[in-house]
């Protein structure tokens, strides 16, 4: 099958290859894998870079030069592993909900946010000191 016919029927290259038949798994959940696949990319960057790192800091101190900072190509594989980990890691998360006061407080007393049964104790000093009043 071609790609147009793919597309034209809903169907994905993924689904066909690996024998999902197109209504195995549902699309939100397909590009949330492939939103995974950014983080995954992303954090393979960046031990890239940081392992790189290491080994110029050794190659440095082989050498006998002084330490005045990372390469570009280190520090430019830094920036594209976090924006990778930080674009799977957007698209991937749920969608964030408004934060509405009104909606939040609309059934609730103050009695109810000022209640905190974890610190009603009943043993205290107010027990002894009110025996000894009477």
């Amino acid at each position: 099958r071609g790609w147009f016919e793919l597309e034209r029927k809903g169907g994905h290259i993924w689904s066909q290859a690996f024998g999902g038949g197109g209504g195995s798994m549902s699309s939100a959940l397909k590009t949330k894998a492939h939103y995974r696949l950014f983080i995954v990319l992303g954090f393979a960057c960046l031990a890239h870079s940081a392992y790189s790192s290491i080994q110029y800091h050794k190659h440095l101190r082989m050498v006998g030069e002084d330490y005045t900072g990372s390469p570009l190509d280190i520090l430019f594989e830094i920036l594209i592993g976090f924006c990778l980990c930080a674009f799977g890691i957007l698209n991937t998360a749920n969608d964030l909900l408004p934060i509405k006061m009104a909606q939040t407080f609309q059934n609730k007393t103050v009695e109810d946010y000022l209640f905190r049964p974890e610190y009603v104790t009943f043993n205290h000093r107010g027990r002894v000191v009110g025996k000894m009043m009477l």
